[in-house]
């Protein structure tokens, strides 16, 4: 459990780890505005993160990502045409790094790093699908629901946020589209 009420009222669950050293961490806010049975619901939301393998997924995408990136920018280093087409000149005095950093992330990388980022969003929104999905097939839809709208609410989070807007700069759907679907897969066990 985590004491962040000292610092918000914000509740949140949340796991990360791997290995023998994963965890699940609850804010102490969360337990006092959900009952224990949406809880339990809520911590089957984060174990079908673990089973699933959306932690040990991200490490690599992200490990892959770095690395994919400080590639690249070796490549750019050494590119004097690259610095010349920004006002610096000559090839006799070498770049200072943190010249080159900043011209290589807000010029070359930007594009590339917004495409990346949506399609992690999409690949966040897809994984919490998955975690709903299972927590619901162990039977705690009607749970995870209501403690998923006391949570929402409690944070004053967005009720009917613009869908593309949604899409692109939130990591979780939002929560009409999360109980949609929580609806749906009980349809669907009947």
């Amino acid at each position: 459990v985590m004491d962040g009420s000292k610092r918000s009222s914000h509740s949140n669950a949340f796991m990360f780890g791997f290995g023998s050293n994963k965890r699940i961490v609850l804010f102490d806010t969360l337990l006092t505005q959900v009952h224990d049975e949406e809880i339990l619901a809520i911590l089957g939301h984060e174990l079908g993160h673990w089973k699933l393998g959306h932690t040990l997924a991200n490490l690599f995408i992200t490990q892959f990502y770095s690395g994919i990136t400080f590639y690249t920018f070796s490549l750019c280093y050494s590119s004097h045409d690259l610095y010349r087409a920004f006002g610096f000149e000559g090839g006799s005095r070498p770049i200072p790094t943190m010249i080159a950093l900043l011209l290589f992330f807000q010029t070359v990388w930007a594009p590339i790093d917004k495409i990346i980022s949506f399609m992690m969003t999409i690949f966040s929104r897809v994984n919490e699908f998955a975690a709903d999905k299972f927590s619901v097939d162990l039977g705690m839809s009607r749970d995870l629901q209501t403690g998923l709208c006391k949570i929402h609410l409690e944070n004053l989070g967005a009720m009917c946020p613009d869908r593309l807007y949604s899409i692109y700069h939130y990591s979780h759907p939002p929560l009409v589209e999360r109980l949609r679907a929580m609806m749906e897969l009980d349809k669907k066990s009947k």
